[in-house]
This record gives structure tokens, sequence and C-alpha cells, in this order.
């Protein structure tokens, strides 16, 4: 699920959302090479100290994300269906009708989704192990690429959770899946995803810049979709993703509104085009 407004995003179920990614981490372990962190807490991972001050708010999700290679297999050890299970998930669906798995903290269900590439299949679902996950183009350059990081945090019984080592999206998969999402459904988080992984990735704006262009070159699924969403939406300051990614940090632009209002819009406007422009510029001609 996705907001419309930063400020929709209640402090308390993002940390959930974290948690619930350190909880089911640890159960993965047998399946560790076939799956990766993707989704909305990539920029969480991906970023660097999330706590310094910048100039947008600090990525925000509701969801737990993870890609898994179709086939993948525990080599008949272990279920993970089961496993999900006995760490108290169960198979329930998302309001768009999709195969999810949740867990109830309080009054709360906190959402898991396992997402895999089905080639020549685009969207749908496919069965992975014992588990039903939803087919997205780019899952498995976000597994060949993975970066492995060791993260802290709270898991949902309370427990903390130090170095755990987790698989996750590079910026390079990451963009082009975003890219493809947002001309998919036009959200006003992807782009904002899109802008703050772009200004802030722990390795640079040219080395985001530079992985993109990189799923582009080897044919990486998502980049059709991507680059086609580059070209019609980051145009002008007056395109869709500029206009959403400053809507989602301010919510939407009305009249009258304060001139300091109005100048931070105006300059997230501006970074989001400016972003799709060093995208653009980078692809392979």
């Amino acid at each position: 699920m996705k907001y419309q407004i930063y400020r929709e995003y209640d402090p308390s179920r993002v940390a959930v959302a974290e948690s619930a990614l350190f909880t089911i981490w640890p159960i993965l372990e047998p399946w560790y090479d076939d799956v990766v962190v993707v989704g909305g807490l990539v920029p969480r991972f991906l970023c660097g100290d999330i706590s310094a001050s910048r100039p947008l708010p600090r990525p925000v999700t509701i969801d737990a994300d993870v890609g898994i290679a179709l086939g993948a297999s525990a080599g008949g050890m272990s279920s993970l269906q089961f496993a999900l299970k006995d760490a108290g998930f169960h198979r329930t669906t998302s309001p768009e009708g999709l195969i999810r798995y949740a867990k109830q903290v309080g009054d709360y269900n906190v959402p898991l989704d396992f997402l895999t590439e089905y080639p020549p299949n685009t969207k749908g679902t496919a069965t992975v192990d014992d588990i039903v996950a939803s087919i997205l183009p780019g899952i498995n350059r976000a597994l060949a690429t993975a970066r492995q990081i060791k993260v802290a945090g709270v898991d949902l019984y309370g427990a903390t959770k130090e170095n755990l080592p987790v698989r996750v999206c590079e910026a390079g998969p990451f963009l082009a899946m975003k890219l493809r999402a947002f001309a998919d459904r036009q959200a006003p988080k992807d782009a904002f995803d899109i802008l703050y992984t772009l200004l802030h990735y722990d390795q640079g704006t040219k080395a985001a810049v530079a992985a993109f262009a990189e799923e582009v070159r080897v044919g990486n699924p998502a980049c059709t979709d991507a680059v086609s969403c580059l070209n019609r939406h980051f145009h002008d300051e007056q395109s869709s993703a500029p206009v959403r990614a400053a809507s989602f940090v301010l919510g939407q632009a009305v009249p009258g509104e304060p001139r300091d209002i109005r100048t931070r819009r105006l300059q997230i406007q501006q970074d989001t085009v400016d972003a799709g422009a060093l995208l653009r510029k980078a692809i392979p001609a």
C-alpha cells in the first residue's frame, strides 16, 4: 500500500515494517542466496545514515518486500511456507488482489510480499518453493547484483538484532523497477523514492546513475518501461514525476500557499527534472 503524502505514513507503522524484515530475514537463511530485499525498504539501507540532516525526509514504507529466485529451494530440508507460519505470518490478499503474507501486530496486519521473475510473463503470480510470489520484471537482476549489508534493528518480538547480514537490491535494478512502477501507477511515493535514492545513495549520485545505465546495457527487462518513463514523465517541472515527488513531500499545491513552501516545492520539482536528465544522458546509445 502506498499513501499519497508523506505525513500519512504513521512512524510506528514504518518502524513495524522494518521490524518485520528483521523478524523474517533470519528464517530465510536456507534460501539466502536466492532472496533479496526490494521495494520501499531499499533506500533505508542504500542511503547511509538516515538520521542525518537532509533536504528530503527519510524514506518510508509500511511493506516489507522480498525478491526470490524462481525455483528457490532448500533442498527439501525446509519449507518456506512452514517457516513463515512459525514466525506468525499467514497467507492473505492485498487490496490489489495479490497473494501476500502478513503478521498481526496489535491492530495492524504487517504485510510481507514476495516477488519473482517469470519471463515472458510480466504480471500475475508464480509458485516459488511452496509460497506464492507476484511476478515483477527486474527481480533476477536485483538478485544477481545484490549487496550484503549488515544492519541493526528490533524485530517484531522486541529483540535487538545486531550485524544482521541482509542482501539488498542495488541502486541500478532498484531505479529500473521504481521507474517502471511509476510508469504503471503514477504513485507519488515512487517518484520520491527515485529522487531520494539518486540524491542520497551512499556511493554518490554518479555511481547510482552509472548503475542504472548498466542495467539498460545488460538488458534488464524492467528497463524498457523505465526508459519510456524517463522520456515521458521527467521532461520539465510540470511533468508528472516532478509534480508528484513534490506533492508527496509537501502535499498537493494550493492557491496562495506560503512563499517558502512554494519555493521548496519548485526546488524538489527541479531536482527531479535534473535527476531524470542525468539518467537519460547516461543511457547507452
